[in-house]
């Protein structure tokens, strides 16, 4: 009996030390963060050229340092919000009822930035993630989403 409450105890440790550490690399896992050797304007437009390459369409460009200024009369630096789409892969979700819920996703965003030290970086949703962490059809387009973005980042990585 004493073994079966030790064991119960570890098993409790052991999954309580795991949840905590998922706790913390969470953002981590499910947002890539990654500087930019350009600035904010130069790397937009990389980053354009290259989803063009792989079949996306740059479907917006927001502008969030423009829109906190006339919205809120507050200054943040340079912020712009791209969001890309490919209707191949959108199809490929949207066309049965139980992958539809994946349009909360769509467009697809990418975020670039500068930070207080003066350099941009990008950062955008792991995609192979989340269709990991929904399974079936849905983790089979968004692991070709997340190829994609390997190739259109590829710029950014070290």
């Amino acid at each position: 009996m004493k073994n079966i409450i030790t064991s119960l105890g570890f098993m409790l440790l052991g999954a309580l030390i795991m949840g905590v550490v998922m706790f913390k690399m969470a953002p981590t896992m499910m947002v890539h963060e990654l500087k930019s050797p350009y600035g904010v304007d130069e790397t937009v437009k990389v980053i354009s050229q290259n989803a063009k390459k792989q079949g996306w369409v740059v479907k917006k460009v927001v502008n969030m340092q423009k829109t906190m200024k006339k919205k809120l009369n507050q200054e943040i630096p340079p912020t712009k919000v791209m969001k890309l789409g490919q209707a191949k892969y959108a199809h490929e979700l949207l066309q049965y009822d139980d992958t539809r819920f994946v349009a909360a996703m769509m467009p697809h965003s990418v975020a670039v930035f500068q930070k207080s030290d003066g350099n941009t970086y990008i950062s955008s949703m792991n995609m192979g993630l989340m269709g990991k962490i929904f399974g079936g059809e849905t983790d089979l387009v968004m692991g070709k989403v997340q190829a994609d973005d390997d190739v259109i980042f590829k710029f950014l990585m070290p």
